[in-house]
């Protein structure tokens, strides 16, 4: 049977961050171990069939994604995503969990304790947007992985909260435009981790490469050239 949930991930976030009763656990459990259960036979063998949901739908931002949720609603919950069958990608979202990965990454971790984890300067998107708060690009780091894993994360934005610095200070780091983290005004605002995944990068074999270029070429290449 399929189920489907509407889960606006920024109505979460703004739930979760508005809430200063919310219960703080201690991420005890290993994200990168549910990433190397491969598939639904392994989630279910690891974790059992019981404690999740096989096949879903879900909503984050203007995105319809499906896959599978571990443990829902509860501080375990985690979205997976497939790939040919395969799990290609683990997330949690939010502002605390009972997870946290191998490097060391948590739910709440401020961004200047990501920045001595990846032991260097990082770039994020700005503010304020659709896509606000994203890691654009590690930089080199520790975190930027390798083609087995990489991480990828987003700063709190749930409904546009900046406590400690002005509306105006904001709006300098906000928009669609990409910011250095040592910026005086990123570095005062000081966000936390409110989404962290673990994916597998998608490399295309051979096949699925020729396929890309020429969707490419007969887009953007005039016919005859």
């Amino acid at each position: 049977m399929k189920y489907i949930l509407s889960i606006l991930v920024s109505l979460v976030l703004f739930a979760c961050g508005s809430s200063n009763s919310e219960v703080k656990v201690n991420p005890t459990r290993s994200l990168n171990e549910v990433l190397a259960c491969e598939n639904l036979a392994g989630l279910e063998k690891k974790y059992g069939k019981d404690s999740l949901i096989a096949d879903t739908t879900w909503v984050i931002g203007d995105d319809s994604l499906r896959g599978t949720i571990l443990y829902p609603n509860s501080s375990r919950q985690v979205y997976v995503y497939y790939r040919d069958g395969q799990i290609v990608d683990v997330t949690i979202v939010g502002n605390t969990s009972e997870w946290k990965t191998d490097s060391g990454l948590l739910l709440g971790m401020p961004l200047q304790s990501v920045q001595a984890i990846n032991q260097k300067n990082f770039t994020l998107s700005g503010f304020n947007w659709k896509h606000a708060g994203s890691v654009v690009s590690w930089e080199g780091g520790k975190l930027m992985g390798d083609n087995t894993l990489g991480h990828l994360a987003s700063f709190s934005n749930a409904s546009n909260q900046h406590e400690g610095i002005s509306d105006a200070e904001y709006q300098q780091i906000s928009g669609e435009t990409e910011f250095d983290v040592r910026h005086e005004l990123i570095q005062k605002l000081n966000p936390s981790l409110d989404l962290i995944s673990l994916v597998r990068p998608f490399i295309p074999n051979k096949e699925e490469g020729k396929s890309m270029g020429k969707r490419i070429s007969d887009s953007q290449v005039p016919a005859g050239k």
